[in-house]
């Protein structure tokens, strides 16, 4: 049913989605393309940076002892170094996983888990492969997952741009005051370094990058959900001849097997690590917010610095949990659309498999955050009411 231009041009056009992020993982030196000796190699690079970012704690430290009267810079200080340390862990932890990531990436960017279907493999399951049904089924598919591919690229887009301007705000707040000063004369006029910006820069990388992947990958679960749902809907269509009903609704169930190990592998990739990302990001906005509160009628630029902190440390936090929920809502219908068939016209023997996938499915999916709580909604509103208090 997929031809081999077609898997080629498929694959084309879902890395050009993600190429930013692709491009981003390599300059830290995690390989999420096929791997090869070279490529591998680069594990060197982040290693380096890992080293490097746990020797600027020292700097962070220096930091502070100098401007211990000063609460804001102080806390914009603690604030990177725990985005810093946040990175760091993300770091190790690819040097460990990166071909496992790699491996369920590749299988969302060329949609492996649907084209290994039998319905689409070789079109043994029913005769109307070649027919009008199965050309609108094909399209239905691939207008869901390329609405789902679209949604990705605008995520992650939109985490970059918000990590670039926060990069970009240090920076040239520090080149334009510098030359500022230098054009003016100011006497005895200490030259403010960039040097915040250094560390900004790898470490929204390594966000992104970590970040980015599971954006792909829980993304393209809800994709692969609701397709399925899609074709569990057409099990009893008047398309599908009646006497090989029961053999489709097989694949149908064979297509929920596969997704949800899919779905269960990209639990047990997050489960663990994300415990720290989540802790770290509360702590984070807790500082943000609360130096925006001492520095909003001082020191507008602070304020406009936290926004930009606001939108990028927060939207990790938020990636996590809003793409983990529509994940969950997903999984929920799947039951729904196997009571919602026909079924009750059916054979006995498509009768009992209906009941059984009812009770297989009808349990709750959820992205869980360790033994802690979820990744849902329900923890990002704890989250909001963690920020309350603090204020």
């Amino acid at each position: 049913m997929f031809s081999d231009y077609e898997i080629k041009t498929l694959r084309k056009r879902n890395y050009t989605k993600i190429k930013e992020l692709i491009r981003i993982s390599f300059s830290l030196g995690v390989n999420l393309r096929c791997p090869s000796l070279f490529k591998d190699s680069l594990k060197i690079i982040n290693i380096l940076l890992v080293i490097c970012s746990g020797i600027s704690m020292y700097g962070h430290w220096c930091y502070i002892t100098r401007y211990i009267e000063d609460l804001t810079k102080i806390a914009e200080s603690i604030c990177t170094a725990l985005q810093t340390c946040v990175s760091i862990i993300k770091m190790i932890y690819f040097l460990f996983v990166q071909r496992n990531l790699y491996v369920l990436l590749d299988k969302a960017q060329s949609h492996e888990i649907i084209r290994q279907s039998e319905i689409f493999r070789n079109g043994k399951v029913t005769n109307v492969l070649n027919s009008p049904v199965s050309r609108r089924l094909m399209k239905i598919i691939r207008d869901i997952m390329e609405n789902n591919w679209k949604n990705i690229r605008a995520q992650l887009l939109f985490y970059i741009c918000s990590c670039a301007v926060i990069i970009s705000n240090y920076f040239f707040s520090a080149l334009f005051l510098n030359m500022y000063h230098q054009i003016k004369g100011t006497p005895n006029y200490e030259h403010v370094l960039p040097y915040p910006s250094v560390y900004p820069v790898w470490e929204s990388k390594g966000a992104v990058s970590f970040d980015g992947v599971f954006i792909v990958l829980c993304v393209h679960g809800v994709g692969l959900i609701e397709v399925l749902n899609v074709m569990i809907e057409q099990s009893t269509s008047s398309d599908v001849p009646k006497e090989r009903r029961v053999e489709y609704l097989r694949n149908c169930i064979n297509l929920y097997q596969n997704t949800y190990e899919y779905l269960l592998n990209i639990s047990k990739m997050y489960k663990h690590i994300i415990l720290s990302q989540f802790l770290l990001s509360l702590v984070i906005w807790g500082i943000v917010l609360f130096q925006m509160n001492i520095g909003l009628e001082s020191n507008k630029i602070t304020l406009v610095r936290m926004v930009l902190y606001l939108s990028a440390a927060g939207y990790e936090i938020i990636i996590y949990c809003y793409n983990s929920q529509r994940l969950t809502n997903e999984y929920e219908k799947i039951p729904m659309a196997f009571y919602n068939c026909d079924w009750y016209n059916e054979s006995k023997e498509f009768k009992q498999l209906i009941r059984m996938m009812i009770l297989r499915t009808n349990r709750i999916f959820n992205i869980k955050i360790s033994w802690f709580t979820t990744m849902s909604l329900p923890t990002l509103m704890i989250g909001k009411d963690f920020h309350a208090l603090i204020n």
